[in-house]
């Protein structure tokens, strides 16, 4: 963001009998043609001539734009530019932001449409369809809104010192440059919500059969590409921005609402993955107690030599459903992300606090 100094989806019960349709209706291709189901970005990039990477980076440049115009107002004493380093700083995260919003709002809309066939051995025939859960990310009022309400914020420190044409620049190349930036929010924000619309729901979740998953690989790497793009792009703006409150004010919040709703909308799946889990635990030790309960009525060489191939059966059942993970990722990949998420609030916090005394 340049500156003067620089949303239960309700089960639909189909009949047993149209089980097979139903299914069949999440591997079809969406009734839905053309860019109806793209972001505003991806629509806007369609829409315009030539190739679609030179018009990313002319978006991308607009904030050095309004740099240009800025210091041009300075020299007519019309507004004032206290830092030059800060606002170069907040100009090259400005344009990095831009950009992973572009790429990150087309690649989510692209796995979403990739994600119905993977979804098809998941959800049950209760549910909706994949589009229904995702729904609205298609949306041109919402992040056009998102966009205005922004621009009405950020102006407001030059408004208060009383720099109406500092105001003026800020929230004219604000509804230029936001428009990136509040869709892939949204798209986020639509991403997250659906997830959490399909944890609510009841998955099939079948046995485990090598897919420590469960076959919600392709749900955890989606949500984990939401999740990097929001920090990666909001993260730098949130630190170059720090010497203009509203701007701050903005990125905090944008932050802190989208690493919490990443965490709530993956609660619902780790519940039912948690589920299987114990009840394939559950399932493998019973196998491994029947099998030895011959050996502890008659403790003899004979029967266990007879019990083996049993009690070693119940055992690898054992260590497989132990393996099955509790999340749609591996733990790993969760342990650096709650770590990055941590350190992220951190550091924001850390450079507000200093950012008073000039350190």
């Amino acid at each position: 963001m340049t500156n003067r100094n620089a949303m239960q989806t309700p089960q639909v019960r189909r009949p047993h009998a149209a089980a097979g349709a139903a299914r069949a209706s999440l591997i079809a291709p969406a009734p839905t043609s053309g860019s109806a189901a793209r972001p505003l970005t991806e629509r806007i990039l369609d829409a315009l001539p030539g190739r679609r990477l030179a018009w990313m980076l002319v978006w991308a440049l607009v904030p050095w734009l309004n740099l240009i115009v800025v210091l041009g107002a300075e020299a007519f004493g019309w507004t004032t530019v206290a830092d030059r380093s800060w606002e170069v700083a907040n100009r090259v995260a400005t344009s990095f932001a831009i950009l992973l919003s572009l790429w990150g709002a087309a690649r989510i809309s692209d796995g979403l449409g990739q994600l119905r066939p993977a979804l098809a051995g998941v959800v049950e025939e209760e549910l909706p369809d994949v589009e229904r859960l995702f729904r609205g990310v298609d949306s041109i009022a919402i992040p056009v809104i998102l966009t205005v309400t922004v621009g009405l914020v950020l102006p407001l420190d030059e408004v208060l010192a009383g720099e109406p044409v500092g105001a003026v620049i800020q929230g004219l190349t604000w509804l230029v440059i936001g428009i990136p930036m509040a869709t892939a929010v949204w798209v986020y924000a639509t991403l997250q919500l659906g997830l959490y619309r399909l944890g609510r729901g009841r998955l099939t979740l079948t046995k485990y059969r090598g897919d420590r998953t469960l076959g919600l690989q392709a749900v955890g790497s989606l949500a984990f590409t939401g999740f990097w793009t929001l920090l990666g792009a909001f993260t730098p703006l949130a630190l170059a921005s720090s010497a203009d409150l509203p701007s701050v004010v903005v990125t905090v919040v944008v932050l802190l609402a989208g690493i919490v709703l990443f965490f709530l909308s993956l609660r619902g799946l780790h519940r039912q993955m948690v589920t299987l889990k114990r009840r394939e635990l559950d399932r493998a030790r019973s196998l491994y107690e029947e099998a030895y309960r011959p050996l502890g009525q008659s403790p003899t060489l004979e029967v266990l030599q007879q019990q083996t191939g049993l009690l070693n059966a119940a055992e690898n059942l054992e260590k497989r459903a132990e393996r099955i993970q509790a999340w749609p990722f591996d733990e790993g990949t969760f342990a650096r992300a709650v770590t990055i998420a941590s350190s992220v609030v951190a550091t924001i916090i850390a450079r507000l606090l200093l950012a008073p005394a000039a350190l």
